[in-house]
C-alpha cells in the first residue's frame, strides 16, 4: 500500500487500474473521517457519506449552515489537495487507459463525475501504452511572452469566456461547475498549448494561467457581463483550481503523443453547461443569520424606532463602499399585521407586509421584493450579472426585543436567506458576514436613537 501511495502521489507516468482504485478508496475515506471528526468536534454536526454532492468536492448545504465563516473556510483549504490528487490521478489513469486527458474537466461536472470516475475504475490498461514523455529534448526554455505563450493565454481566456457565456447567460446557474470547472479548463488549455511546442516548466506555466485568468475576468468586466466585486471575491477559489489546471495541462503538452487539441478542447466547453443545467436543478438551503445589541432603555422606548427610523447618518463601512447594498431608513404604512414597512437601501428599497405584530416585543415580516444584492463596480451603467436579481433572496425578517434588568433591551435581528451560489461552503459564509454587517448597520442607528430619546425624556 505504501508503494502504491508513493507511486499515486508522487509518480508522473499512467496510472494502473488496481492502483487508482487503492489509493483513490483510501483518499476518501481519510478525507471523510478527518471531516467527520472536526465537524462533529466543531460544529456538533454527525457527518455522514451521504453529505458529499460531488464526489472529493462537494459539501451538503444543509448541515454547513452551522458552521462558522473560519471553519467553512478551513474546510475548503483542506479539501484543496485531495481535488489536486484526485485531478492528476484521474489524468494519468486516463493516459493508461487510452482516453483522452480532456475528459478530466468531467472531474467537476455534477453526475458527469461519477460517471467518470466509475469508467476510469473499470476500464483496463490500454494496448497501445503512451509515448515517453519529451523532457530534455526542448533545448531552450522559450521565455515566457513569446508568440505561442500568448497564444496559450488567449485560448486559456476565450475558452473561460465562452464557458461562462453559456453556464452563466445561457443557462443562469452559479454551481460548482462555473467556479470549478471553468477555471480548471481555462488553466487546462492555457497549459496544454503553452508547453506543446517546448517545456516551460511549472513557475512560467503558472504565470501563464494567472494571465488567462485575470484576461478572463477582464474581458467579463469589459463586456459588462460581470463588476468587479464578484470577480475579486471568486478568485481565491478560481485561482488554485486553475492552477492544478494548469499542471495538467503542462504534463499533457509535454509528451510525445498527439492530443485531441481545439477539437477536443470544444467538444469539452460542453461540460460546462451540461453540468449548470444539473447545478440549476438544486434548490438551495435556506439560512437564518441572527444579531443582537443591548439598548440602555426599555422595549417601550425602542419599539418605535424599530417599525421606523429615520435616515441613518452614519457613513457606510468600507465594504459597503465597495457598491454592497445597506440600509438608509425605513418607513412604515399602516399599523399592525397587514402594515407594510418599506426599509430603503442603497440599492432600493425592500417591500415587507407585516406578518406579526406583537409591540412592543416581537416585528416580523415577509419580503415581497428586493432590490439588487450590490452595485457592482463596472465601466457601465448596467452589468448584465444574472447573480444580480433572484441568486440571493430575502424570504422574511424579523425583530425581538427583549426586556433585561435595569431597563434594558436586547434587540435580536434576524433575517432568512437562501443563496444560489456553490460551493455553499464558500459563499455562505461571506453572505452571513454582509447580513451581520447589514444588521449591525441598523441595530447600532436604533440603539443611538432609542438611547438619545430614552435620555431626553428623563
Amino acid at each position: 500500500m505504501t508503494d502504491r501511495l508513493r507511486e499515486a502521489i508522487g509518480g508522473r507516468g499512467p496510472l494502473d487500474r488496481t492502483t487508482y482504485i487503492t489509493v483513490g478508496l483510501t483518499a476518501m475515506a481519510v478525507k471523510f473521517l478527518v471531516d467527520a471528526a472536526a465537524i462533529y468536534a466543531v460544529a456538533g454536526v454527525i457527518w455522514t457519506p451521504i453529505d458529499y454532492i460531488y464526489p472529493l468536492i462537494g459539501l451538503s448545504g444543509a448541515k454547513a449552515t452551522s458552521f462558522s465563516a473560519p471553519f467553512a473556510f478551513v474546510m475548503l483549504a483542506w479539501t484543496i489537495p485531495f481535488i489536486w490528487l484526485g485531478v492528476t490521478m484521474s489524468v494519468r489513469r486516463c493516459e493508461d487507459a487510452g482516453m483522452p486527458v480532456w475528459f478530466t474537466v468531467a472531474f467537476f461536472a455534477p453526475l458527469l463525475n461519477y460517471a467518470f470516475l466509475l469508467m476510469l475504475a473499470i476500464l483496463p490498461t490500454s494496448r497501445n501504452p503512451p509515448e515517453p514523455r519529451r523532457e530534455g529534448r526542448f533545448g531552450d526554455t522559450p521565455r515566457v511572452f513569446d508568440a505561442s505563450g500568448l497564444l496559450a493565454v488567449a485560448l486559456g481566456a476565450g475558452v473561460g469566456v465562452t464557458a461562462v457565456l453559456l453556464g452563466v447567460q445561457l443557462i443562469r446557474s452559479y454551481g460548482l461547475t462555473l467556479f470549478l470547472g471553468t477555471p480548471f479548463l481555462v488553466g487546462l488549455v492555457t497549459g496544454y498549448f503553452a508547453n506543446a511546442r517546448a517545456s516551460r516548466g511549472a513557475p512560467r506555466t503558472a504565470a501563464l494561467v494567472t494571465i488567462a485568468v485575470a484576461l478572463t475576468g477582464s474581458a467579463l468586466l469589459m463586456f459588462a457581463l460581470e463588476g468587479a466585486v464578484c470577480l475579486v471575491m471568486a478568485v481565491p477559489i478560481a485561482l488554485p483550481v486553475a492552477y492544478i489546471g494548469g499542471m495538467v495541462g503542462r504534463s499533457m503538452g509535454e509528451r510525445h503523443a498527439a492530443q485531441p487539441g481545439l477539437f477536443g478542447m470544444v467538444l469539452l466547453i460542453g461540460v460546462v453547461p451540461a453540468g449548470a443545467v444539473v447545478d440549476r436543478g438544486r434548490s438551495p438551503e435556506t439560512r437564518i443569520v441572527t444579531t443582537a445589541v443591548e439598548i440602555e432603555a426599555d422595549p417601550s422606548r425602542v419599539w418605535p424606532s424599530v417599525i421606523a427610523f429615520e435616515p441613518i447618518t452614519a457613513p457606510p463601512s468600507w465594504e459597503f463602499r465597495l457598491g454592497l447594498a445597506y440600509p438608509l431608513r425605513a418607513r412604515i404604512e399602516g399599523s399592525g399585521r397587514g402594515a407594510t414597512r418599506y426599509c430603503e437601501f442603497s440599492t432600493g428599497a425592500f417591500v415587507e407586509p407585516i406578518t406579526d405584530w406583537e409591540a412592543p416585543s416581537r416585528l416580523a415580516f415577509d419580503v415581497r421584493s428586493q432590490p439588487p444584492p450590490l452595485q457592482e463596480w463596472s465601466p457601465y451603467s448596467r452589468v448584465y450579472a444574472p447573480h444580480l436579481q433572484g441568486f440571493f433572496e430575502t424570504s422574511h425578517g424579523e425583530f425581538r426585543l427583549i426586556a433585561l434588568p435595569g431597563g434594558r433591551t436586547r434587540l435580536e435581528g434576524r433575517t432568512w436567506y437562501s443563496l444560489k451560489m456553490a460551493p455553499a461552503i464558500y459563499w455562505n459564509p461571506l453572505a452571513d458576514a454582509i447580513l451581520h454587517r447589514i444588521h449591525r448597520r441598523v441595530l447600532d442607528h436604533v440603539k443611538a436613537s432609542a438611547e438619545r430619546h430614552d435620555g431626553a425624556s428623563r
